[in-house]
């Protein structure tokens, strides 16, 4: 008998107990509108307006690229809200599909909090190359540390905490997939015997072990990187990560307490899916607000005057005559350019070959060779 199965004798207390998505209230929530089409009218209007919001901030880095390696981080990690915001969308439109949309959620924010760091390590280390982007925050040893062997296992720990979490979110997105499909997965239960449990559980793990591998990074390195408003940036990307988590918890209690219910105006799928999403949704516009200040393109911009002193010394401005914009007409390379996936794929695969003990592609020797000093 498997984790997710049951036998002949338990049958009727191991069944899924399924709902109606497809029902309609029987009372209007406005009006002569039900609360599904309320929905979706308010939450495709906050999604279109943070996609504009988010697009714009992109637009203007993509065409003021002139800082390549750190802006196409930018760029990826803006995707998130609209993203975010999109699959929330389209589980509100759709909620037949929500249990199969959902997880991929956590697979955009494990990425764009993978990518996050390694804007932090580009902050910290800016003319080091991808290939040995791990290697960045020892050319800046953290305070408190003690030799350069503990700074690199304090370093492989908090790389190994930071990209499993992609990788987790990725397996239970296709395993979700796969149980809903075979008919264990369960959305609607927690009993340990369909899969929802045990994914959620492990999924939650990987989330804080990351969440809290980036803090501490951030503690460790804040001084250093006080010229790059790191803490608009964190704040910018934790909250949406903290209210998420956050927000599942408390949907959850009510649920299970039956505070928040099926009624007249309420139906099963507006109450567990589509006052959930609506949510994401409207919060995710002052998030698009809050992003064009956290990643704002303006120490991007290439200056035609002469630098003043104050800004000659700050490490977010360059001399002119070293900076231009590569993104292309209407900053077409940097679309193009943000496409890759080769750098936080890289990132990701390094990570499980530290975890699983391995030396990782071309970087072993040098890993040890830094422990041994």
């Amino acid at each position: 008998m498997g984790i997710f199965h049951h036998d002949s004798s338990s049958h009727a207390n191991h069944t899924c107990p399924t709902e109606s998505l497809s029902e309609v209230a029987s009372q209007p929530f406005l009006h002569n509108m039900s609360f599904h089409t309320f929905n979706m009218i308010l939450s495709g209007a906050c999604t279109a307006f943070t996609c504009l919001t988010i697009l714009t901030l992109m637009f203007l880095h993509a065409t003021h690229l002139s800082k390549p390696k750190e802006q196409l981080k930018i760029m990826r990690i803006s995707t998130l809200l609209p993203l975010y915001s999109i699959f929330s969308l389209l589980g509100i439109c759709f909620p037949e599909v929500y249990v199969y949309l959902e997880p991929w959620l956590d697979v955009f924010q494990s990425v764009a909090l993978g990518i996050f760091y390694l804007l932090m390590l580009e902050f910290l280390a800016p003319s080091i190359s991808r290939e040995n982007m791990f290697f960045a925050p020892l050319a800046i040893p953290p305070s408190g540390s003690e030799s350069p062997a503990e700074s690199l296992s304090w370093y492989r720990k908090t790389w190994i905490a930071i990209f499993q979490y992609p990788a987790v979110a990725l397996l239970a997105s296709l395993v979700t997939d796969i149980t809903q499909a075979a008919g264990v997965y369960c959305m609607e239960s927690s009993k340990p015997y369909f899969a929802h449990l045990w994914i959620t559980i492990f999924l939650n793990l990987s989330l804080v072990s990351a969440v809290f591998a980036v803090l501490k990074f951030y503690k460790s390195f804040k001084v250093q990187l006080k010229n790059h408003q790191p803490l608009a940036k964190l704040l910018a990307f934790k909250l949406i990560v903290g209210l998420s988590f956050l927000e599942r918890i408390i949907f959850f209690a009510l649920g299970a307490t039956d505070v928040l219910k099926p009624n007249a105006q309420l139906t099963y799928a507006d109450v567990n899916i589509g006052i959930p999403t609506m949510v994401i949704c409207i919060q995710m516009v002052p998030f698009a607000l809050f992003f064009h200040y956290a990643y704002s393109v303006r120490p991007y911009v290439i200056r035609r005057t002469l630098p003043t002193l104050e800004a000659s010394s700050n490490p977010a401005y360059e001399a002119v005559t070293e900076l231009r914009y590569r993104g292309g007409p209407l900053g077409v390379r940097a679309w193009v350019a943000m496409l890759d996936v080769r750098e936080i794929a890289g990132a990701i695969r390094f990570a499980l070959t530290m975890a699983l003990g391995g030396k990782g592609v071309g970087r072993g020797e040098e890993l040890d060779k830094l422990g041994e000093r």
